[in-house]
């Protein structure tokens, strides 16, 4: 389907669905089919308990393994630039249509976009000893990580068809999505599937990050247990809102319950994925990566007393636990609140400069580190009222159009963030088009060496900078560091 010079293709299968016998197995061949199906449309969303983002409701159904294309290719021979988007939602939510998340605008600097679904929740992550014996590689979990790689599989062996070069592949991802892209980098059924990786506010750099199999498997007996069923035959008999509705009564407050993390399975995800990196042993990728200024805004909940946090503080970081409190300290109830705040928005800034100093001494020449500052002016999302998590995407993917803000804020401030998103847009595409995000017109971005970290600073203004907060990314290096 043409649209203002693109050509977009929705709904395009990329494996079988995954239901019935195929629920809980890694993503199967797609069948050929014998007529020219219409892709005119978006599929449903992987199943979830929804929305896919604020104010953005879709259609859910366990079928919904499918891909969407933006082109601005004349012929099949452009070789252009391909851009995957990886989206976030804590591996519970997300999808690869919401309305956010189109290629219509990134497209037209000259890429090909595509984005995707993949499972979600427990239908995506489960792992049980039952489903592991059954499986040909002896391992169970992590159904959503294998349906990425199918997607990639899909671009390498059909990209070259919409005017794209399988050669030059970026991954781009926030959030979760980010998480995925540090993963994938050291998965060895992903080797060679992709060039470059942009990951925003997301790295699964910790040192605990994810469970292992047998962890995990555990996890899966207790989850199943509560269904009162007596094998996975008959656990692939449940309904899959049944299967929903308990994801959403069984998360922890933190969102973390077992079933929406991927497990070290020795198949897909080989051995902990910091300790990878740290032995050199992740693909030697181009590499962007970054954070926003203000992560804890809407991903903290209801912060902890005083003496509830001091308490919480002791029991996560044991012996650097007092290291943590004299940097995140709480004489008061207020000021517990706020080192809780900074606590997480440190967090995520460390993973991204640690994810950047692992790929600059793997001898990495294109890494580049950035930090959002930038106040979006978009009332629709009222927690976007600060460079929050998730702050950068409308600009990443122009919507909500600058172009509306003159019916709510001055000519001037919408000029202003025009030209951030501009900008943005362009470094993204540079990036994906030579692994370097710097070209006419725009600040320096000076690329990341461990000897003497540098960022982009994108906040009203763009310009180099030291990097803020250096005292907290030290402590979380050492806190992390494998033993």
């Amino acid at each position: 389907m043409r649209e203002d010079g693109l050509t977009v293709y929705r709904g395009i299968p990329f494996a079988a669905p995954p239901v019935g016998n195929l629920r809980w197995r890694a993503p199967q061949p797609v069948k050929p089919w014998p007529n020219i199906i219409q892709a005119t449309a978006f599929k449903p969303a992987c199943m979830q308990e929804g929305p896919t983002l604020p104010g953005m409701m879709e259609t859910y159904s366990e079928d919904c393994l499918y891909l969407n294309v933006w082109t601005p290719a004349k012929t099949s021979t452009d070789k252009l630039a391909v851009m995957v988007y990886l989206y976030g939602g804590g591996n519970t939510s997300g999808s690869g249509s919401a309305r956010l998340y189109w290629g219509d605008r990134l497209a037209r600097k000259g890429v090909i976009i595509v984005t995707f679904n993949y499972r979600l929740g427990a239908l995506g992550l489960l792992a049980h000893p039952e489903l592991s014996q059954e499986s040909s590689y002896h391992t169970s979990g992590n159904y959503s990580f294998l349906d990425v790689i199918a997607a990639l599989k899909w671009v390498r062996d059909n990209i070259g068809a919409f005017g794209g070069d399988p050669g030059n592949v970026t991954l781009f991802g926030q959030s979760a999505g980010a998480y995925l892209g540090s993963t994938l980098m050291v998965s060895p059924l992903a080797r060679g599937l992709f060039q470059r990786v942009i990951g925003s506010s997301g790295g699964a750099l910790g040192k605990s990050d994810n469970p292992t199999l047998a962890q995990a498997e555990q996890i899966g007996i207790a989850y199943v247990a509560q269904f009162g069923v007596h094998s996975m035959r008959e656990m692939r008999q449940v309904s899959a809102d049944k299967i929903i509705a308990m994801d959403s009564r069984t998360k922890s407050p933190d969102g973390v319950n077992g079933t929406n993390r991927a497990s070290i399975d020795g198949h897909a995800i080989p051995a902990s994925v910091r300790a990878l990196y740290v032995a050199g042993k992740q693909a030697h990728v181009d590499l962007l990566i970054g954070s926003n200024a203000d992560e804890g805004v809407n991903t903290l909940g209801p912060p902890m007393d005083a003496a509830r946090y001091a308490a919480d503080t002791r029991a996560r970081y044991r012996d650097f636990a007092d290291r943590f409190l004299a940097l995140y300290p709480a004489r008061s109830d207020t000021e517990a609140a706020a080192s809780q705040l900074r606590r997480q928005s440190d967090d995520t800034a460390w993973r991204a400069y640690s994810w950047a100093q692992l790929q600059a001494r793997a001898d990495v020449r294109q890494v580049y580190l950035y930090r959002f500052s930038t106040i979006p002016p978009f009332g629709r999302w009222p927690k976007l009222h600060a460079a929050g998590h998730g702050a950068e995407l409308p600009y990443v993917f122009g919507f909500p159009p600058i172009e509306l803000l003159p019916k709510y804020e001055s000519a001037e401030k919408a000029a202003l963030h025009a030209r951030i998103e501009d900008r943005i847009q362009t470094y993204w595409t540079n990036f994906a088009k030579t692994g370097d995000p710097n070209g006419p017109g725009l600040p320096q971005w000076p690329a990341f060496r461990s000897s003497a970290p540098k960022l982009l600073n994108m906040g009203d203004e763009f310009a180099a900078e030291d990097l803020p907060n250096r005292p907290a990314l030290e402590l979380l290096d050492a806190y992390n560091r494998p033993k």
